[in-house]
C-alpha cells in the first residue's frame, strides 16, 4: 500500500482512460422513523408495509415502475422504523429510486394517518434507540467481470480515509433526549453497533483446510472449507478480523470475511458506507452518492499508481469531527487542515471522474457543509417540571393528590371523573406533543416539545396539572424493598 498518509489522494494523470472499462453500481438502504400527528414514535411498520402492498396491487403501473429501482421495505428491529431497499443501480439512475422508495413509503404512511420522519434519532424517544440511518452500497468493476478483492480494497480504503469528510457532510443529529449536544452526530455516539472498522488487507489463504469465522444466531462461530480447487481459496478482504459488518464502513461480499456474505453470488462484492445520518433534503442524499460513485473510479485509478495510502490519523480525526464538525481540524500529510479544505479538495480530486459517469451533484459540497441546519435548539415546555425531575431520578412510584377533578378515558374508551382531593397510587409516566415541519410530504425537524407527566393507575391515565402534589416517591428498587419488608404503601 506504499508509505503511509503520503498524499493519500494525490491527482492522477487524466490522460489514462482504463476507466471508462469499468461500471460503478450504487444501492441505498433509507431508515426512517415513524411518529403521529403528536410527534411521537408509533409502531406502525408491518401496517405501512400491508398499505403498500395493497397499493401496487392496485397499480399495476406503479408496481412494474418500482421493479427495476426498489428490491422492497424491510422492517427493523423496533416496529417504529421502515426502510426502503434500492437496486443497484448506475448512479445515473439512483435519483429516481430514492424519490420512488420515499414516496412509496409517504403515501402509504398517509393512507394510515402517520408520518415518516427523516431524522436518525427522534430528539425525546431516542434512548438511545430507536436508531436509523442511510446506507450507501458502492460496486465498481470492468464491464463483464465482478468486483476483485483488490478493488474492494482499493475503493473501501479511499472511503475509509475520507469518513470524517462524509460525517461532517452528512450528520445531522444534534439533538439526544431533548438535549442540544456539542456532538454532531449522536447516532453514531450512541449506537451499539456502528463502530469504527480499520483499513482493508488482502488474505492469501494458505493451501489447507481453512477456518472461516461467522455470527450463527449471535455467537461467533466457524465453517470448515476444505475444496477441491482454487476457487474454495480465493483471497479475502478483511477490514475486522471478526468479520463484524455492522460497522461504520465495511467490505462486503462473498471476497470477505464477512460470514453472513459467505454464500452471496460474486456480483454482491461491494463496500458499504454506514456513517451516513438520513438526510432530510433527498437531493443531499443523491450528492453523497454521486461522491462516493465517482471517488470509487479515483480509487482505482489511484491504486493501480500506488498512490493509495492510508490516513495514519483516521482515529483522531473521527473524533474531532464528531465533537467539532465542519469546524473540525483534521491531521493530515502532518499538517493540520480544515474540514472545508480537504472536503474541497476531495470534491476537485473526483471532478473529472463525475463527467466520466455523465453524473453532476446538485451543489458544491462546500456549500452543503455550510447550510444552516434545520434541526435547531428546541423549545421545552413542561406541564409539571418538579414531577418530570422524580421521574427522571427513577422515582416513578408514587402517591398523588389531585387539587382538581380530571376526566379521563379508559382503553375501552370508558368514561371516568375522578374527583378534586383524590389521593391516588401510581406509577409517572410522560406524553409528549411536539411541533414540527414538514417537507415534500416527510417530517423534517422539531420546533418544541410540550412534556405531559401522567399517572397510569391500572388502565387509566391521568394527566397532571402543576397544582396537584405529590405526597410520595419512591424508585422501584424502594418500592420493592418496602414491599419485600411488608411496607406497603400501594
Amino acid at each position: 500500500m506504499g508509505k503511509k498518509m503520503e498524499n493519500f489522494n494525490n491527482p492522477i494523470d487524466e490522460n489514462t482512460e482504463f476507466w471508462y472499462n469499468y461500471q460503478v453500481l450504487c444501492g441505498v438502504e433509507e431508515e426512517f422513523l415513524i411518529i403521529n400527528n403528536k410527534g411521537t414514535l408509533v409502531e406502525a411498520a408491518d401496517e405501512i408495509m400491508m398499505k403498500a402492498a395493497e397499493i401496487l396491487e392496485k397499480d399495476t403501473n406503479l408496481l412494474n415502475s418500482l421493479k427495476i429501482k426498489i428490491r422492497g421495505l424491510d422492517a427493523e428491529p423496533s416496529p417504529t422504523q421502515i426502510e426502503y431497499v434500492t437496486l443497484p443501480l448506475p448512479p445515473s439512475e439512483i435519483e429516481n429510486a430514492i424519490i420512488a422508495g420515499r414516496q412509496l413509503l409517504i403515501k402509504s404512511a398517509e393512507l394510515l394517518g402517520v408520518k415518516i420522519l427523516a431524522q436518525s434519532l427522534h430528539p425525546i424517544q431516542s434512548d438511545p434507540h430507536p436508531i436509523v440511518g442511510t446506507h450507501i452500497n458502492i460496486s465498481v468493476q470492468r464491464k463483464g467481470y465482478i468486483m476483485t478483492p483488490e478493488e474492494i480494497r482499493a475503493v473501501y480504503n479511499y472511503l475509509w480515509n475520507y469518513l470524517p469528510e462524509i460525517i461532517a457532510y452528512t450528520g445531522n443529529s444534534p439533538i439526544y433526549q431533548g438535549n442540544f449536544t456539542n456532538f454532531i452526530s449522536n447516532r453514531l455516539l450512541k449506537s451499539r453497533v456502528l463502530k469504527p472498522n480499520g483499513p482493508a488487507k488482502i488474505k492469501v489463504p494458505e493451501n489447507k483446510p481453512a477456518l472461516v469465522p461467522m455470527r450463527y444466531y449471535g455467537r461467533m462461530r466457524y465453517t470448515l472449507r476444505i475444496g477441491t480447487g482454487e476457487d474454495e481459496f480465493a483471497k479475502s478482504v478483511i477490514a475486522n478480523p471478526k468479520g463484524d459488518r455492522l460497522m461504520d464502513i465495511t467490505p462486503r461480499g462473498p471476497s470477505t470475511n464477512i460470514g453472513a456474505d459467505k454464500d452471496d453470488s460474486p456480483t454482491r462484492n461491494r463496500v458499504e458506507i454506514r456513517v451516513i445520518d438520513v438526510q432530510q433534503d433527498h437531493r443531499d442524499l443523491i450528492d453523497l452518492v454521486f461522491l462516493c460513485c465517482a471517488s470509487a473510479l479515483h480509487a482505482l485509478a489511484l491504486d493501480r499508481q500506488n498512490q493509495l495510502n492510508i490516513d495514519s490519523h483516521h482515529d483522531i480525526n473521527l473524533k474531532s469531527v464528531l465533537e467539532q464538525g465542519k469546524n473540525a481540524l483534521l491531521k493530515r500529510n502532518n499538517k493540520k487542515i480544515t474540514v472545508e479544505e480537504s472536503l474541497s479538495d476531495w470534491f476537485e480530486k473526483i471532478k473529472h471522474f463525475q463527467e466520466v459517469l455523465g453524473i453532476k451533484m446538485n451543489i458544491h459540497p462546500i456549500e452543503k457543509l455550510n447550510q444552516e441546519p434545520l434541526q435547531k435548539e428546541l423549545k421545552i415546555k413542561y406541564n409539571t417540571r418538579n414531577i418530570e425531575n422524580l421521574r427522571r431520578q427513577g422515582k416513578k412510584y408514587a402517591i398523588v393528590q389531585l387539587n382538581s377533578s380530571r376526566i379521563v378515558k379508559d382503553k375501552s374508551g370508558r368514561t371516568y371523573k375522578v374527583n378534586s382531593g383524590a389521593q391516588l397510587n401510581g406509577t409517572l409516566s410522560v406524553d409528549y406533543n411536539l411541533s414540527f415541519n414538514e417537507r415534500d410530504g416527510i417530517v423534517t425537524n422539531f420546533n418544541s416539545i410540550n412534556i405531559i407527566n401522567v399517572l397510569n393507575l391500572q388502565d387509566l391515565k391521568i394527566p397532571l396539572k402543576k397544582e396537584d402534589h405529590v405526597l410520595s416517591a419512591m424508585t422501584e428498587t424502594e418500592y420493592l424493598t418496602r414491599s419485600f419488608l411488608g411496607n406497603f404503601l400501594f
